[in-house]
C-alpha cells in the first residue's frame, strides 16, 4: 500500500475522525489536530516522555563533568548511549511494522525507562554513583529507546490521518519544545537546590504519567485492518531488515531524505550534547544558567514549531534546507560567543532552525514513505539521535585536542554549507512539497 504524497488531494480512508481543513486561515490550521481525541492523549504522552528526556539530557551530562571534568567523558557517554540504538533501530522498525498495536511496545518502553531512572535516582541519593553507572544507565535506556521511538513515530498517521499530519507532527515539536522551555530551567534550579537524585525521582514519575496518557489512544479500525494486513506483508528478523533496506536504497525520495537528515543531525547535534561542559568551561557559569541554555533552545524550537503548524503544505523542501542553513548561521555565531549574555540569543536562532530541521524532515519522511515500511523507515530517521550521540564522542575527544570552539565552528560552517549546496544540487529535496 502506498502513502498519498501530502501534496496529492483526497482523502485519507484511515484518518480518524477526519474532518476537512481548517478555514480559518493560518490561525485556524494551528490547532487543528486537537480536535481529535486520540491526538490529545498522545499529545499528553509524548509531554511526559519528552519532560523525562530533556531533564536527563541535562542531569546525566551535568554528573557526568562533575564526575570526571572531562569532555571527552561526556562523549563517551553518549557514545555508550548511541551503540545499542544503532544496534536495535532497525529491529524496532521491523516489529513496528510487524506488531498490530504499536502503541505496546511504547507502553512497555516507558516503564522501562521509568525504573531505568529510578535506579539512577536512588545511586545518586545514597552516594554511590560512578561514572560507570552513567554509563550502564544511558545504555540500557539506548536499546529502550531504539525499540520504542519507531513505533511512537509510526503511530502519528493512525492517531491523526495524512491530511493533518504536518500540523500534528508540528503540534508535537511545538509541545516537545515548551516542555524544553521549562524542564531544563526546572532541571537546574532542583539542581543546585536539592540536588541531582530528586531530578531521576521527577523523570521516573514523568515516564510513569507517559504511559497512563497513551492508555486510551485508540486507532481508527480501517487503521487496525491496515496493521493486520501489514503484519502479514512484513517478513520477519534479517529478511525484513534487508527489504527495508532495499526500499530505502531504492526510492528516489527516502534515499536522498534520510541521508540528509542524518548527515544534518551529525553536524547540528553536539553542540547539545557537550552543552554542560561548555557552560562550565568557556561561558564559566553554572548549573543554572545551563537550564537556561537549553530552555532558550526550546523557545527558538517553539517558535519555529508554531510556525509551520499554521503552514500550507507547501514547498516544504526548501524550507527544510533553509532552515538547516539557519541553524549553521545560528552555531557559528554560538562556537564564537564565550559571553553568557550574547550567546543567550543565539541559541533561540538556532532552536528556530532546529524546529525546521526535525518538523519539516519528520513530515516530509512520513508523507512520502510506502506505509508497508514506515515502520523501518522512521527506525532510520530516528537513528539520527544515535548517529549524533556516537558522532559527540569524537567531537569530545577533538575539543579535548584542538578545543571546543574550534570544533563545534567548524561543524556549524560545514552545516551551513552543505545546506547550501543541497539547495541548489539536489533538486529532489528543494522540489518536495
Amino acid at each position: 500500500m502506498t502513502t498519498i504524497p501530502a501534496h496529492q488531494e483526497g482523502p485519507d480512508p484511515a484518518a480518524p475522525e477526519q474532518r476537512p481543513p481548517s478555514e480559518g486561515g493560518w490561525r485556524g490550521r494551528i490547532f487543528e489536530s486537537f480536535a481529535d481525541r486520540n491526538f490529545r492523549w498522545f499529545y499528553a504522552s509524548m509531554l511526559g516522555q519528552m519532560a523525562s528526556l530533556n531533564m536527563q539530557n541535562l542531569v546525566r551530562g551535568y554528573l557526568t563533568f562533575e564526575l570526571t571534568g572531562s569532555y571527552a567523558a561526556l562523549g563517551t557517554v553518549f557514545l555508550v548511549n548511541a551503540i545499542p540504538g544503532l544496534g536495535l533501530a532497525l529491529y524496532g522498525g521491523v516489529l513496528a511494522d510487524r506488531v498490530a498495536n504499536r502503541k505496546n511496545i511504547v507502553l512497555v518502553g516507558q516503564l522501562l525507562n521509568a525504573g531505568n531512572a529510578l535506579a539512577v535516582g536512588v545511586l545518586v541519593l545514597t552516594d554511590v554513583l560512578a561514572f560507570e553507572h552513567l554509563l550502564v544507565a544511558g545504555f540500557l535506556q539506548g536499546g529502550v529507546n531504539a525499540i520504542m521511538m519507531p513505533a511512537r513515530q509510526a503511530m502519528m498517521p493512525e492517531v491523526v490521518g495524512m491530511r493533518r499530519l504536518m500540523n500534528a507532527v508540528a503540534l508535537n515539536a511545538a509541545g516537545r519544545d515548551s516542555v524544553r522551555l521549562l524542564a531544563p530551567a526546572l532541571g537546574g534550579f532542583l539542581i543546585a537546590w536539592f540536588g541531582a537524585a530528586w531530578i531521576y525521582f521527577l523523570m521516573a514519575g514523568f515516564y510513569t504519567f507517559a504511559s497512563a496518557a497513551l492508555w486510551p489512544v485508540r486507532a481508527d479500525a480501517l487503521a487496525r485492518e491496515d496493521a493486520k494486513a501489514r503484519r502479514r506483508n512484513t517478513a520477519g528478523g534479517l529478511s525484513a531488515i534487508k527489504e527495508g533496506l532495499r526500499y530505502m536504497a531504492g526510492d528516489a525520495v527516502m534515499r536522498p531524505m534520510l541521508i540528509s537528515t542524518i548527515i544534518f543531525a551529525l553536524l547540528a547535534m553536539p553542540y547539545v550534547f557537550l552543552m554542560p561542559g561548555w557552560v562550565a568551561s568557556v561561558l564559566n557559569e553554572g548549573p543554572a544558567k545551563l537550564g537556561i541554555l537549553f530552555s532558550l533552545i526550546g523557545v527558538g524550537s517553539l517558535a519555529g514549531a508554531v510556525l509551520i503548524a499554521g503552514m500550507e503544505p507547501r514547498r516544504r523542501g526548501i524550507l527544510y534546507l533553509a532552515a538547516v542553513a539557519v541553524q549553521g548561521v545560528a552555531l557559528t555565531g554560538f562556537a564564537i560567543s564565550d559571553v553568557f549574555w550574547i550567546t543567550a540569543p543565539i541559541v533561540i536562532i538556532a532552536g528556530i532552525g532546529e524546529a525546521g530541521r526535525m518538523s519539516l524532515g519528520n513530515v516530509l519522511v512520513q508523507s512520502y514513505v510506502d506505509d508497508d515500511y514506515r515502520g523501518r523507515v522512521m527506525s532510520v530517521f530516528m537513528m539520527q539521535r544515535s548517529l549524533a550521540s556516537l558522532g559527540t564522542f569524537f567531537v569530545g575527544v577533538l575539543a579535548s585536542v584542538a578545543g571546543v570552539q574550534v570544533v563545534i565552528g567548524a561543524l556549524a560552517v560545514a552545516l551551513f554549507v552543505l545546506a547550501s549546496v543541497a539547495m541548489f544540487m539536489t533538486p529532489t529535496l528543494r522540489e518536495l512539497d
